[in-house]
């Protein structure tokens, strides 16, 4: 029960917490750690064996489990609250048995007269995925007649809601509570502060920064004063800033450390970064001269790089973009192995048809494409030299991305130019295949004159070749493939269908917009108006159907039976709910079902194997009545782009109304092309789904694997081998293969637009204009309404004049575009599914802004300026 922090054996979290065992580890590392003592989560035991049987605890788990499908901010975690206080108050009172009154002695006797530091030691903090930063309590200045009142406070931390909240987000178990207590010597610190081996500010891995303040620190950690900022370069060891804070007293504006102490802190934090094999957030404090340690705990919050991507310290630095950030990929979270070998398929084939090789023989990190460990990164850098300035990028990347443009227009975006490019992306070397690529590409030009020599051929081609492509992916999948046959196969399908219909359809369709946008007067608000009217409330769009669908779905149900969405899963499954219903439903599958939430992840389930997916949309949609009918939004949509073609055309010159009525009649027939090739890749995506999950089912029956959902963490390959080979250990290849993208989702919610080859984020600060955040408009139209932020569609309701606040959206987000009054997005430009919804819904929509989820907060009341692109906020307070 009682464990010195001298011991020289291993520490274990279980006994001594997460903040004891690292403790442990710094002493035994030689470092100086002030003297203490664990008592362990033995010693809790009893006290927490009498609160698990109390009637109090039982109210706790009856409101944890109505917090789990609850808004933060919704009546549940208030009574969460409420509960959790009852339970603390019983704590105060619990007895303390003889043995353990003796620990509590033995420590008071070891200390003797010395102040001590009482600190809380859960065993899930200060671990490498979860933090639990602040939530714990701490008590200082503690004597031996306070020290059992102190251990209380330390152990009632354990049992606050905010720990169970967060403890219920991170993945562990809520209602399995357990603490240990930290008992130190007291360091009467001059000086005192929190260093991290890597910079937070900008996941910059070569850089340390350091807070520091005078005194024991209790004001920088309660944010109280603005401690002292030192970012050191661990390279050359070099400061490079200094920015003394405002720390209160008469030695507020005095600087706290001088060169050589941090040089002294800088070193002890990167040989403990050492030590931990990971980026660590250390708490340090300097008395009588000596630089002590007072906790290490790994970073929680930071975006790692695969050591494939990463150039060695010092060197010249690559910058690359995220490409599942692009218009229709939209992943912003870690992509598991299959996942990322599907892309990495994808992309051998489309290259290799252009440039006419194997696939297989391509290598696509030497044209600077990187799918290795949850992401998909190109390198910006290697073909800089053939885009001109970052201005010049700007202006081509500012309808496709607001973000990009302002990115690249940065003067930080110029310190990647190489000074030489690789010889093989040289201008005249490329140049020298393009005669080739056109020729292997030939049918991809020829076929784009279809539209415009014989319309009604093309026409009648395109609804045949898409009709073919429908009837082949109904089939049954065969269970004798293997599964990188079948991926090839689908998507050689899916490619060659695209190639007749949809691509040219769309491209024509792209230009026609483009050319119509270009026929108003830049001078008249009124053409200006119509065109934007003109380019939109096209019937056929599909994501936009698809919201409709869900909609009439919604309201044949009563509000009453989407209170329990497992119980009406089931119902559906049974086939048990009206026939009306279930008719709607079958069609919805039929077309939709291979769609779903951030689906072009291949380990996430769609609408058509989960039915709640929908059904928990449907919901949201349900609760919102009749108020927000999208089939009424998109009627007024059709009519006012009925109207405004009616107006522009009346107005424009002659030959450009004839121009207007040929780009007009190319949209009417052809826009909805822009979301079919994404589609026939997700149904692509079902069938291969469907054949690994058979595939899983077999490994899990055979003992080979604990879950069919840790298949998605191997390779295609893998999958196959595995199939042909019962010796195969999928178990160590899961471990080994989705090690790094496990460690992605762990540390990282939302992936950054540029990242360097030493993990720095390229950012751009929010423009600011008059207290109000300027952006980049894409859907027109004001609104005004509390900020819900969402971090994925199901993590909390969005009730009716919600400003939806999100880093990107996919279809999957669509039925919350109904009910949302406005939209908030960090990426994505005119092709973004997000605009695209907005504006077919009449919602107006800003994106642009940088670290959206963090700028906004729940509950802030905004006018989002669809037309001048603008966020206010109405209550600045």
């Amino acid at each position: 029960m009682l464990i010195s922090l001298a011991t020289t054996n291993a520490p274990v979290p279980s006994e001594v917490g997460g903040k004891g065992a690292s403790l442990i580890r710094l002493r035994q590392a030689e470092f100086d750690v002030p003297r203490g003592v664990v008592l362990t989560a033995r010693f809790f035991e009893p006290w927490l064996a009498e609160i698990r049987g109390s009637s109090e605890w039982l109210a706790v788990a009856r409101a944890l489990r109505t917090c789990r499908t609850g808004s933060p901010n919704a009546e549940p975690r208030v009574e969460l609250a409420h509960c959790c206080e009852r339970v603390k108050a019983l704590a105060v009172s619990l007895p303390l048995d003889a043995e353990r009154r003796a620990r509590i002695d033995d420590v008071a006797a070891g200390f003797g007269t010395a102040s001590y530091a009482v600190r809380s030691s859960s065993p899930e903090e200060d671990l490498s995925g979860a933090s639990f930063a602040g939530l714990y309590e701490s008590v200082l200045g503690v004597d031996s007649a306070s020290l059992l009142a102190a251990v209380r406070v330390c152990f009632r931390s354990c049992l606050d809601a905010r720990v169970l909240l967060y403890k219920l987000k991170m993945g562990f178990d809520p209602l399995a509570p357990a603490i240990a207590v930290v008992v130190q010597e007291l360091v009467a610190s001059e000086i005192s502060g929190v260093a991290f081996s890597l910079n937070p500010l900008t996941n910059d891995f070569d850089e340390i920064l350091v807070n520091a303040s005078w005194g024991l620190g209790e004001a920088l950690v309660t944010g109280d004063i603005t401690p002292d900022t030192v970012v050191v370069d661990k390279v050359t060891g070099e400061t490079v800033e200094y920015r003394v804070g405002d720390k209160g007293g008469d030695r507020g504006e005095e600087s706290c450390l001088d060169s050589a102490r941090i040089v002294d802190i800088a070193d002890a934090v990167k040989r403990i970064e050492t030590l931990f094999g990971e980026p660590v957030d250390v708490e340090w404090a300097i008395a009588d001269g000596r630089l002590h340690m007072l906790q290490a705990r790994p970073v929680t919050a930071w975006v790692p790089l695969h050591e494939s991507l990463q150039t060695a310290p010092g060197e010249p630095r690559k910058l690359y973009l995220d490409g599942y950030l692009a218009d229709g990929v939209t992943m912003s979270e870690a992509t598991t192995p299959m996942t990322d070998d599907a892309l990495d398929t994808m992309a051998r084939m489309v290259l290799g048809w252009m440039v006419n090789a194997p696939p297989s023989k391509l290598d696509l990190a030497g044209w600077g494409v990187h799918l290795e460990g949850g992401r998909c990164y190109l390198d910006v850098s290697m073909y800089m030299h053939l885009i001109g300035s970052g201005g010049r990028l700007a202006r081509l990347a500012e309808d496709a991305n607001h973000l990009m443009a302002a990115a690249v227009a940065s003067p930080e975006f110029e310190r990647y130019r190489p000074d030489r490019p690789p010889a093989h992306a040289r201008f005249l070397r490329l140049l020298r295949h393009a005669p080739s690529v056109l020729w292997n590409m030939r049918r991809a030009v020829f076929v784009l004159f279809g539209p415009v020599f014989r319309p009604d051929r093309f026409a009648a081609r395109y609804a045949a070749a898409i009709d073919a492509f429908d009837t082949w992916v109904a089939q049954p999948v065969d269970h004798s493939k293997k599964v990188a046959d079948c991926l090839r196969e689908g998507l050689m399908r899916a490619g060659s269908t695209a190639m007749v219909s949809s691509y040219p359809a769309f491209l024509h369709a792209y230009i026609a917009i483009g050319r119509i946008k270009r026929l108003a007067d830049p001078n008249s608000p009124d053409q200006l108006a119509w065109v934007d009217a003109v380019c939109g409330g096209y019937e056929d769009d599909m994501i936009v159907q698809m919201g409709v669908a869900m909609h009439d779905m919604a309201m044949l149900l009563p509000a009453s039976e989407f209170g329990d969405i497992d119980t009406l899963e089931g119902r559906l499954r049974d086939r048990n709910l009206p026939a009306a219903f279930l008719a709607r439903w079958d069609a919805f599958t039929a077309r939709y079902g291979c769609r779903g939430p951030l689906e072009m992840e291949l380990a996430n389930p769609k609408f058509g194997e989960a039915p709640a997916l929908a059904l928990r949309q449907m919901a949201g949609i349900r609760d919102a009545g009749s108020e927000y009918d999208p089939r009424e939004m998109r009627r007024k949509r059709v009519e006012r782009r009925k109207e405004a073609y009616a107006r522009l055309l009346d107005r424009l010159p002659r030959r450009k109304a004839r121009r207007l009525k040929r780009c007009y009649a190319t949209c009417m027939r052809y826009v909805g092309a822009r979301e079919l090739f994404k589609h026939h890749i997700m149904q692509v995506y079902e069938r291969v789904r469907k054949l690994v999950l058979h595939r899983a089912d077999e490994f899990v029956a055979a003992g080979r694997l604990d879950r069919r959902d840790q298949v998605f963490e191997l390779r295609l390959v893998d999958v196959d081998r595995a199939s042909r080979d019962p010796g195969f250990d999928i178990r160590t290849a899961v471990a080994e293969r989705g090690a790094f993208a496990r460690k992605l989702r762990s540390h990282v919610r939302h992936f950054p637009l540029f990242i360097d080859s030493r993990g720095r984020i390229l950012r751009v600060p929010p423009t600011l204009e008059k207290g109000a955040l300027v952006g980049r408009a894409l859907s027109p139209g004001v609104a005004r309404g509390p900020v819900r932020v969402l971090n994925d569609p199901f993590e909390k309701p969005v009730q009716p004049g919600d400003i939806v606040v999100a880093v990107t959206t996919d279809p999957g987000w669509t039925p919350l575009f109904i009910t949302a009054a406005g939209v908030i997005l960090e990426i994505g430009g005119e092709l973004q599914h997000g605009a695209l919804v907005a504006r077919e819904y009449g919602k107006p929509c800003v994106t642009g802004i940088q670290d959206v989820t963090a700028l906004f907060e729940d509950g802030q009341i905004v006018e989002v300026d669809g037309d001048a692109g603008v966020i206010r906020f109405v209550n600045p307070d």
